[in-house]
């Protein structure tokens, strides 16, 4: 399921003073999503132009078409993030300045001295590991109902991430092709951004740390988002191992039917569709 590529432009609202602890009580689970976030507005653009740069060596209409959508899925999606971003500047982290400026000039660098293949490769190796990352995340049914704004906005993104899911792979193999190169600059690109995330968690925690006892306990305290999934090297591995196989292609990665449900809510929910 979730085969067909829709544009959903949201209108997601976030509290000017949110609790960047938004889950259960876990700073870490919280801080991990809120550095992810932070990425997008710089790693997303980075994408949309390598599948802009990739446009004019594609043949083939079906691919380009789905490049043109995703490139636009992409385009609402660091847009909402900057917008939530905006709002945890609020809550004390000054040093994620410095580490976001690091970011920035990375992909800026990328686009100007890196290779149209090497671009393509990272999009895939992006693609490819948050995939199976989300996958697991969100099981078949998505992180539940009654869900604060800032989750519905990590789901909408997340149920677009797998709608688009064979688009960066399709490319590369259309305009460039290699598993070999594929393999090696898509293992990088996943050293580089996760790298980027487990910084920036790092700091955020130590700027903010978990209180000594149970996470549970301190859960049950709060008034933060219910506990959602966590997930394991151990429970990644098999899918995450797949990606780097000679015959890998996200085309053939079951995602669960019930996910449907998902992305025809967020149709329902957005204000433009295209």
């Amino acid at each position: 399921m979730l085969d067909t590529i829709t544009v959903r432009q949201m209108s997601f609202e976030f509290p000017h003073d949110i609790d960047p602890v938004f889950i259960d009580g876990d700073h870490k689970q919280s801080f991990g999503f809120i550095a992810g976030s932070l990425l997008l507005p710089y790693l997303e653009p980075y994408l949309i132009r390598s599948m802009r740069a990739a446009e004019q060596h594609v043949t083939d209409p079906a691919v380009l078409e789905d490049l043109k959508k995703f490139a636009s899925q992409e385009g609402q999606h660091y847009q909402m993030h900057k917008k939530f971003n905006a709002t945890i500047r609020r809550a004390g982290f000054p040093e994620l300045e410095r580490l976001e400026k690091e970011l920035a000039d990375d992909y800026q660098r990328f686009t100007s001295t890196k290779s149209l293949r090497f671009n393509l490769a990272y999009a895939e190796g992006f693609e490819a590991l948050t995939m199976n990352v989300i996958k697991h995340m969100m099981g078949p049914k998505g992180f539940g109902d009654n869900l604060p704004v800032v989750m519905q906005m990590i789901e909408w993104h997340f149920v677009e991430e797998l709608e688009h899911r064979t688009v960066a792979f399709d490319v590369y193999d259309h305009v460039c092709g290699g598993y070999v190169y594929r393999l090696v600059v898509g293992a990088w690109a996943q050293w580089h951004f996760t790298r980027w995330i487990r910084r920036a968690t790092r700091y955020m925690l130590k700027t903010r740390p978990q209180p000594k006892g149970n996470v549970k306990q301190a859960a049950a305290a709060s008034n933060a988002v219910p506990s959602i999934r966590s997930v394991s090297i151990k429970d990644l591995l098999p899918d995450l191992l797949s990606i780097y196989l000679p015959s890998y292609t996200p085309h053939n990665v079951q995602i669960p039917a019930d996910l449907q449900r998902l992305a025809d809510k967020y149709t329902r929910m957005a204000i433009k569709v295209s």
